[in-house]
């Protein structure tokens, strides 16, 4: 099983030239059977056309896919004057298979810290491969500018995420290196990140991990993700829980967003493994 998630810059490259087909064409080339996206318009402006970029996606690949809003405010700034529209801009979920049932959550920041500058959220859906067990998969983006927010994002992912039952995928732009102190809760509560599983262990500390992000191995794990142009930080990552182990981990080469795109393979275990 391919997984992949990519922080797409509401379809612009790192210079903000829109150009959504070339994500297309990106994410076509890493043929995922699951794909988290981040930083997704519908209608959002004219910055990326206001076009739905969840469904417009799906279309041009062909796949199924959700989305939610992490940002959704009525507006009149439509192509037509005076269009009445909702603006949205969150995160969206693509996937060949079927996709039962779906959900968008709201996730706070830390309440010392004042209100959150951009709104954050959890995207939550069972996909359905065909003869398979169903599959629980989290899509998130979390802040940017203090580790005390996501702490506090971290610990609400684990409350909508400890009472389910088989495996989970949890794909994200976190916006911490996964050795980062705000990110251990989520191996305290399960969760195994991909490169974890294929190298054994958490690199020792911040400092160390960086450095390993940023050497220039072609699919070593840990690789770094962003800048697209020069990746030197590691702050995309694929984690997962229950009876799946990764076995492959791989940076796509793409400037088509401010972001590179990861991808992890991964295999079911069997009961008992």
């Amino acid at each position: 099983m391919r997984v992949a998630t990519y922080n797409i810059h509401h379809g612009a490259d790192g210079r903000d030239r829109l150009d959504l087909a070339r994500i297309a064409e990106t994410l076509a080339g890493l043929r995922a059977d699951v794909i988290g996206l981040q930083e997704v318009d519908v209608a959002f402006g004219a910055r990326s056309a206001f076009e739905d970029q969840a469904a417009g996606l799906a279309e041009m690949l062909g796949l199924r896919g959700c989305f939610g809003a992490a940002i959704d405010h009525a507006a009149d700034d439509g192509p037509a004057r005076g269009e009445q529209h909702r603006r949205q801009y969150g995160l969206a979920l693509l996937t060949p298979h079927e996709i039962t049932a779906h959900r968008m959550r709201q996730l706070p920041g830390h309440p010392a810290l004042g209100p959150l500058r951009e709104p954050r959220g959890l995207l939550s859906a069972t996909v359905h491969p065909a003869g398979q067990e169903p599959l629980q998969v989290h899509v998130t983006h979390l802040d940017h500018e203090h580790r005390g927010h996501r702490t506090a994002q971290v610990l609400r992912i684990l409350e909508h995420t400890s009472a389910l039952d088989g495996p989970a995928l949890l794909l994200g732009d976190l916006n911490a290196d996964p050795s980062a102190a705000e990110l251990g809760p989520l191996s305290a509560g399960g969760w195994r990140e991909a490169a974890v599983d294929l190298r054994g262990a958490m690199p020792r500390s911040p400092v160390t991990a960086k450095f390993a992000a940023a050497l220039p191995f072609g699919r070593s794990p840990g690789r770094a993700t962003f800048p697209s142009r020069l990746p030197l930080l590691r702050i995309d990552s694929i984690w997962s829980r229950g009876a799946l182990e990764a076995t492959g981990l791989e940076v796509g080469a793409s400037h088509a967003s401010d972001h590179r795109p990861l991808l992890a393979t991964f295999q079911r275990l069997r009961a008992g493994s």
